[in-house]
């Protein structure tokens, strides 16, 4: 038989719909940033390859500098960028959007670990969906118990006297004016 006999007559593949046009929102952090090419260089820190040099050149790909700038112009250039507070806001902004974006990929490399049991990870992999979807309940009892030390007992006996003496001697003891809260002097401290 000939290599053409032995192919499999397959049906023509289906059109695939385009989606609806997506128009990307920036967040308010990347709004916030005061150029075009801030929000460039942005974006750009997630295209560039990671490591040494990233920075300088996703500054260079987001349009600062010239193309006379020396390497150290580049890299004051692209430290005061990574280093600005708006910049920062927005690159947290951005993680957060790549982050949530990445969860089907996630799930997807899950959910493969799961099905392999012979993957080192197998129990791990399937421990953790599990604690996510029916985590383990504990319960506390919190019992506070005040004893109250032999000094705040017979301080709370001086006040009752002071209250009776009061009440005797004709005053109306919800009008005597309150207590000054003081801490006690030391001993050492008294010598002074």
């Amino acid at each position: 038989m000939t290599g053409a006999a032995n192919k499999r007559h397959r049906a023509p593949r289906r059109a695939i719909e385009p989606l609806e046009a997506i128009d990307a929102k920036d967040g308010p952090a990347m709004k916030a940033l005061p150029s075009d090419r801030h929000r460039a260089f942005v974006r750009a820190l997630y295209t560039v390859r990671p490591g040494h040099g990233a920075k300088v050149k996703a500054a260079t790909l987001a349009g600062f500098g010239t193309t006379e700038s020396s390497p150290q112009s580049m890299a004051t250039i692209a430290s005061r960028l990574a280093h600005d507070e708006r910049v920062l806001a927005a690159i947290e902004e951005e993680d957060k959007k790549y982050i949530r974006s990445s969860a089907p990929r996630a799930l997807s490399a899950l959910g493969r670990l799961i099905e392999d049991p012979r993957h080192k990870d197998h129990a791990r992999g399937i421990a953790m969906v599990l604690d996510r979807t029916a985590p383990a309940e504990t319960q506390h009892t919190v019992k506070v118990q005040h004893d109250a030390s032999p000094q705040l007992v017979a301080t709370a006996a001086v006040l009752k006297r002071i209250a009776e003496l009061a009440t005797q001697a004709g005053l109306d003891v919800d009008k005597m004016p309150p207590l000054i809260d003081a801490k006690p002097i030391a001993k050492s401290e008294r010598a002074a």
